[in-house]
Order: C-alpha cells, then sequence, then structure tokens
C-alpha cells in the first residue's frame, strides 16, 4: 500500500508541473506544432534515464520519482490527442514528424539520462 501511496504523491506532482509548464510554454510558443507536450516528454525521459539508474534497486524511491512523477509530467494520451488533430487540420508531415520526433528523441533522453549516471 505504500507503494501505492508513494506513486500517487510523485503522479499529482508530475501533473501539476506538467500542467504548469504547458500553459507557460504556449504562451511564449504560439505554433501548429505541439512544442509544450514534446518538451515536457522530453523532459520526464531525461528525467526517468537519470531516476532509474540511481533507484531502480530501491523499489519506493521509483515508485515515487520515476513511476509517479514521471509518469505524472510525460503523457501519452496527449501526444496521441494532437496526432489525430493534427490529422484532421490535414498536416500529415507534422504529424509524422512529431510522432517519430517524439520517439527520438525522448529514447535519446533517456539514454542520455542513464548515461549521466553511469559514468
Amino acid at each position: 500500500m505504500v507503494t501505492v501511496s508513494l506513486v500517487g504523491i510523485g503522479a499529482s506532482f508530475g501533473a501539476i508541473l506538467r500542467y504548469e509548464m504547458t500553459k507557460y510554454i504556449k504562451k511564449r510558443v504560439p505554433s501548429y506544432f505541439p512544442f509544450g507536450t514534446l518538451i515536457i516528454n522530453v523532459l520526464a525521459c531525461l528525467i526517468l534515464g537519470m531516476f532509474a539508474t540511481l533507484t531502480l534497486e530501491t523499489g519506493n524511491l521509483y515508485a515515487l520519482g520515476g513511476v509517479g512523477f514521471c509518469g505524472g509530467l510525460s503523457t501519452f494520451s496527449t501526444l496521441s490527442f494532437e496526432t489525430i488533430i493534427l490529422i484532421q487540420e490535414r498536416r500529415y508531415w507534422i504529424a509524422v514528424e512529431y510522432v517519430l520526433g517524439s520517439l527520438i528523441v525522448g529514447i535519446t533522453a533517456i539514454s542520455f539520462g542513464a548515461f549521466i549516471f553511469n559514468i
């Protein structure tokens, strides 16, 4: 039960930070391209890579930071929804760039995050 509570606490902080960051980015970077979600998801990948390297062996810390916080901060559902919107607007190339860019940069960020603490 403690682990479930830690995931919930971490997720609530991650989701609040995502909401505030999204508002901030949308105000400063008006665009058809969903930069806010991309930036936030890449940041969550970087943090997860670092956090997992440091805490994977200690289940409660990983539950709080890795699963909870990073899970609440990142959002696959918003990425999917924004991709559908781009497709409906017939912005096919932007949709492809968004999905592939999210995957490639996200995987790179999580790898870099893990690399930082494996030196």
